[in-house]
């Protein structure tokens, strides 16, 4: 596991300055655009990252798979022309039909922003497809180098915008810049490998096209129906109700995502190769995925557990007044967005154990029932009410993804239920003096100053319990401070 930890540690303790320099940007950016504009934002970004996942077929999970680099070369090239097609078909479509499409989203003034959509798609894409490629070449600083870029850029771009105009647009280009400069910088890493890519040729694109065709078939349905499902309040909540729910929504599940974004994609991106060449060799898979799971847990569940007992309070205090719904709504999503997070990495057992055809029918389920969750709440309640009914599908199904995947690995479901339940008892112990402060004073300072000192005794037990994940968090502590 060490070279494992090692990994991890590079992409997140890389990415981490610039996170927490995003995260701490939020409250600025949340005092200059209105909900309106970040839920037209929102839109823009829900639409583009569907495109996004669907422009490459989901072939970019092929480039990990094959055993000769030049065959890996090939899908690489693969995925950057299907990426660059579908770039400008959709320029076709949001030129010939803007105000249509602009009225099927309920969204007023948004046609004027899709003109970006195709770079949007072109520059993301692209970053997927570089992603991959440095995944396998074992790179992983210069992915958190751009993860870096990413962050800076976008953030720098929609706080330096609003001075010519306060607009959906600062947000939107800011978003395009920052991923446009991240590609520029995973380039640099590409280029070590020029002499693999001049080998590439069409006819062997062609057989890997071939070779790799469940990806196509089955895994790029998955993850557009996986991509859909989060983004389906979006749409729906815009036709239901506003752009402002949007807004409000968007900021709720933008705050928890981020952080927890960058620990699971770090740790996705990490278990994949890992996970892929512990089955290359015949190794011990079941040990990999249970260190894997248990760390999932034990980084997650408390911050949920703070965020269900001060969910309004944090929003009010950090965002201002005006965004105190978005804590509400955090409280209801935050049951789903932990077991996501801790589903998200493991996931990726499905292409690893060829398992396409189940993630696809898994995947279809789960769309079918957030539309019909949603529309019901749409239908009959309050924004508040639809998505309880959102998050509750999501744990259903979140729940069932990962006794599959675990038992795929050889964890049965009564050593994973342990593991959860272990470290969300723990969380909820420590967090009884937290829930007794705001019962009897309300004094928010002094609920975020217990919260201070509480948060790293749940983590000093839990390092105590597990001496794996002591090393990996005194590593990472001592990498955060050569980074600074």
């Amino acid at each position: 596991m060490s070279n494992f930890i090692r990994n991890v540690l590079k992409l997140v303790s890389g990415s981490v300055t610039a996170q927490i320099l995003g995260i701490l940007l939020v409250p600025i950016i949340t005092r200059i655009y209105s909900p309106d504009d970040l839920g037209v934002f929102q839109i823009f970004v829900a639409i583009s990252g569907i495109l996004v996942i669907f422009s490459t077929f989901s072939y970019q999970f092929a480039i990990m798979l094959p055993k000769n680099e030049e065959d890996s070369a090939n899908v690489v090239f693969l995925c950057s022309i299907l990426v660059t097609l579908i770039s400008l078909l959709t320029a076709v479509v949001v030129l010939s039909f803007p105000k249509g499409i602009e009225n099927a989203l309920n969204a007023p003034g948004a046609s004027k922003y899709f003109i970006y959509l195709p770079a949007i798609i072109f520059f993301n894409g692209l970053f997927f497809v570089q992603n991959y490629w440095l995944s396998r070449k074992v790179r992983f600083g210069v992915i958190a180098g751009a993860r870096v870029i990413d962050t800076l850029s976008t953030k720098a771009f929609q706080l330096v915008a609003p001075i010519w105009n306060v607009s959906p647009l600062g947000l939107i280009a800011g978003y395009v810049v920052g991923y446009g400069c991240a590609d520029l910088f995973m380039l640099r890493g590409v280029k070590e490998d020029l002499k693999v890519f001049k080998k590439v040729s069409i006819k062997k694109m062609k057989e890997m096209a071939i070779q790799y065709k469940n990806f196509p078939l089955f895994s790029s349905w998955s993850a557009l129906a996986n991509t859909i499902s989060p983004q389906v309040p979006t749409f729906m909540l815009a036709h239901f109700y506003s752009t402002s729910v949007v807004g409000y929504f968007s900021l709720a599940n933008q705050v928890v995502n981020m952080p927890m974004g960058l620990i699971g994609t770090a740790i996705q991106q990490v278990f994949f190769q890992r996970i892929s060449e512990v089955k290359n060799e015949n190794g011990d898979m079941k040990t990999v995925v249970s260190e894997v799971y248990k760390k999932l847990i034990l980084i997650g569940i408390f911050p949920m557990i703070l965020l269900l007992i001060l969910g309004e309070e944090i929003f009010t205090f950090a965002f201002g007044e005006s965004w105190n719904v978005s804590g509400t709504y955090v409280k209801i999503l935050v049951p789903w967005i932990f077991l996501y997070f801790i589903s998200s990495p493991i996931s990726t057992l499905y292409s690893v154990f060829e398992k396409q055809k189940v993630w696809l029918t898994f995947s279809m389920i789960l769309l079918a029932s957030r539309i019909v969750s949603l529309a019901i709440g749409g239908i009959y309640g309050n924004p508040e009410f639809a998505l309880c009914l959102f998050s509750l599908t999501g744990v259903v199904f979140w729940l069932w993804n990962n006794a599959y995947l675990l038992n795929l690995a050889g964890i049965n479901k009564k050593e994973s239920v342990e593991i959860l339940i272990k470290y969300a008892a723990t969380g909820i112990v420590v967090s009884i003096p937290l829930i007794v402060l705001k019962t009897l004073s309300g004094n928010f300072y002094i609920i975020l100053l217990a919260a201070g000192v509480i948060t790293p005794i749940y983590y000093g037990i839990t390092l105590r319990d597990d001496p794996t994940f002591r090393k990996v968090f005194s590593a990472f502590l001592v990498n955060v401070k050569n980074k600074i």
